[in-house]
């Protein structure tokens, strides 16, 4: 059996908090909006998937769609408490659905708004050390002063989970991204096979990360964890009609991360995660 197969550090009863981007979609082909962003996206899937507490640290505007967002996390029982009301709009984001159900983003269609300068408090900061998992992402376009705080600042005993988002958006910036391997716990990046012997390499090299579990999800080809220099696979799940693939990606790494911080066991939460983004790709909107 592969070393890193199952690990012992088990969470029997988890509370997670997710950290970063809250948004409002707008499919503008079937005039319908949908709460949405990368952070949000994995909170709420994870609370579907068994998170006993889920909290977010984020930001809304002072407008309509600050409120639609509040009003449906409370819904899906996420603790709103630590999500900042800003005066200004809330983020906004275009999506375009292809015939194949991909989406497309139209130049210039994201707005980041009060977003674009957010920092953690030292309030929020407090709050997320009380929690056993705390999720982030890492992303360029972004000012990374919340990721290094959150992820390697803070003093905090739960374990880090990060998505870094498209391999290939760090093209000639790669060195950039694998040195905070050795912050984090958990480790989620999308890319292709060429992705995953870069990362093959890597694990096997001297100043290899000692620490993150990665995985690494090849979309319709399915997922990786890297183990030993090893790799377990997992292929999709079929689905008879893909609708939307907007967040099947967010569901994914929470269906997984809740599996494999209550069982410890790496094949079943690349499962889970399978069957999640399943579900996903069936509708529109990310949750």
């Amino acid at each position: 059996m592969l070393r890193r197969l199952i690990h012992s550090d088990k969470i029997r009863f988890m509370k997670l908090i997710s950290v970063g981007e809250s948004t409002i979609d707008y499919y503008p082909a079937i005039e319908q909006t949908f709460i949405g962003g990368i952070s949000l996206n994995f909170a709420v899937h994870a609370r579907r998937c068994g998170a006993e507490s889920v909290a977010m640290v984020s930001a809304v505007g002072q407008d309509a769609n600050g409120k639609l967002i509040l009003d449906r996390l409370q819904l899906e029982q996420i603790d709103t408490s630590h999500i900042a009301v800003l005066p200004g709009k809330t983020a906004h984001c275009e999506i375009i659905i292809l015939e194949n159900g991909n989406r497309y983003f139209p130049p210039n269609s994201y707005h980041q708004h009060v977003l674009t300068d957010f920092v953690p408090d030292a309030t929020a900061l407090a709050f997320i050390q009380r929690h056993d998992v705390v999720v982030s992402r890492f992303d360029i376009s972004y000012s990374k002063a919340t990721f290094s705080t959150v992820m390697g600042d803070l003093p905090f005993d739960g374990k880090r989970v990060a998505d870094f988002g498209d391999w290939f958006d760090y093209a000639g910036r790669h060195d950039e991204m694998l040195p905070l391997l050795d912050r984090i716990d958990l480790a989620f990046i999308s890319g292709d096979e060429e992705t995953v012997a870069v990362f093959q390499d890597a694990m096997r090299g001297e100043n290899r990360p000692k620490k993150a579990q990665i995985i690494i999800t090849l979309g319709d080809q399915g997922s990786v964890a890297l183990v030993d220099g090893g790799i377990i696979r997992q292929s999709a799940m079929p689905v008879e009609r893909i609708v939307d693939t907007t967040g099947c990606g967010d569901a994914f790494q929470a269906a997984f991360t809740v599996e494999w911080m209550r069982s410890g066991d790496l094949a079943k939460a690349l499962q889970s995660g399978a069957e999640n983004a399943a579900k996903t790709l069936q509708h529109y909107g990310a949750s």
